[in-house]
């Protein structure tokens, strides 16, 4: 028989993954595959993959037919898994059988660098798949002839267009996947609550009152804040949930946050009133406390501050000042600088840096700086020059 051998997370399966399995199969004339979902890979981090169990599960059914076999053999081998002694063991179990080991064209690409690679190739016949406008099959087949001394078996493909890493962040938030995972998965997936989390209904709430740009920033302003709370020893679900929920009135309008500030009994002063692009801040914390029930001071103090910094800081709050600097996506000039205070130096060295970095964007502007923001400037500086004279 010929037998091809599907190796990868699969966490989760998706329809890209089924669609893949089917082409391969018909066009290599393929009589089985053998889906193996991963143990702990070389190549590549296992953060973020859930249990074995649950990904064999979903492979059974995302694959079903006599023409699939499901294997467990690189889940149940401890430490590491390597493709060497993955492709040794099945050719003890199918000795008269030729073998396929299926993979994409960029990983052909890198095939050289794979631990006892040779080995490899006196086992199997390599299965890549290429699409237009993806690597040339004379590219692969040249790579193949001069790198690997080995024929490769080349299939064009055209992929469906999905990522598993795109499916888990859709659940996190409670998005719609139906269209990218098949139906059998996605309902093992929903009654077991796979991909998801306590911060899931916080997510969707952000999805539903938020544009894009300011949806993914709050994303990654709650993982900077996660990490900052990691090496600064705060406690880090506090500082994820401050860094989600941070920017939630940036959206709304004018009207709306002046409306829940009222609320909340927040009386703008002269420079508040001035400065529009505060008022998220402040009706955030309004909107924390009356819409979500939250009443812990140091969150309610990071949402507040965050965009103007003030004197006497809680540790939170100094996290949550700086995450919203360093979160992935910015790119303004200085953020490199900024990142490397922050995760190598110290909270005041990068917020000190940030209101410098403010203070000389607003002022040939003739913005507006709010006294929160100079009196935590003045702190940093006296503290420093404290530090310095000691």
């Amino acid at each position: 028989m010929r037998i091809g051998i599907y190796g990868g997370a699969f966490n989760p399966v998706h329809k890209g993954h089924v669609k893949l399995a089917e082409e391969i199969k018909a066009k290599a004339h393929l009589d089985k595959i053998i889906i193996m979902p991963s143990g702990e890979s070389p190549h590549k981090a296992s953060e973020g993959l859930i249990d074995s169990y649950h990904r064999i599960k979903m492979c059974e059914k995302a694959f079903q037919g006599e023409d699939y076999i499901i294997s467990d053999l690189e889940i149940k081998r401890e430490g590491k898994s390597y493709t060497v002694d993955t492709v040794r063991e099945l050719k003890r179990i199918y000795p008269d059988d030729e073998l396929f080991l299926i993979m994409g064209s960029d990983m052909l690409l890198s095939f050289h660098k794979w631990f006892l690679y040779g080995e490899i190739l006196s086992y199997v016949t390599v299965c890549a798949t290429t699409r237009q406008g993806d690597i040339t099959t004379d590219e692969l087949k040249k790579y193949s002839s001069e790198v690997l001394k080995k024929d490769t078996l080349i299939i064009d493909f055209e992929p469906f267009e999905c990522s598993s890493t795109k499916v888990r962040n859709s659940l996190l938030v409670g998005e719609d996947v139906s269209y990218f995972v098949p139906s059998e998965v996605l309902a093992y997936i929903n009654e077991n609550a796979l991909y998801t989390d306590e911060y899931t209904p916080v997510r969707q709430l952000l999805r539903s009152r938020l544009d894009d740009y300011r949806f993914i920033h709050s994303l990654n302003v709650a993982d900077s804040a996660r990490q900052l709370a990691k090496i600064y020893g705060c406690d880090e679900e506090k500082a994820y949930f401050a860094g989600l929920t941070h920017d939630i009135m940036k959206n709304a309008c004018k009207s709306e946050q002046l409306q829940i500030m009222e609320k909340g009994g927040i009386i703008l002063n002269r420079v508040e009133k001035n400065n529009p692009k505060l008022w998220h801040a402040m009706a955030g914390e309004c909107y924390l406390r009356a819409e979500m029930g939250i009443t812990d001071p140091e969150i309610l103090g990071s949402v507040r501050y965050h965009t103007t910094g003030k004197a006497s800081m809680s540790l939170l709050e100094k996290i949550i000042y700086v995450a919203d600097y360093i979160s992935a996506e910015r790119n303004y000039p200085d953020v490199g600088v900024m990142r490397d205070l922050a995760l190598n130096h110290s909270l005041e060295k990068a917020s000190l840096y940030s209101l410098q970095y403010t203070f000389m964007k607003l002022a040939p502007e003739k913005g507006i700086i709010h006294t929160d923001s100079v009196d935590f400037y003045n702190e940093l500086i006296i503290d420093e020059r404290k530090e310095n004279n000691d």
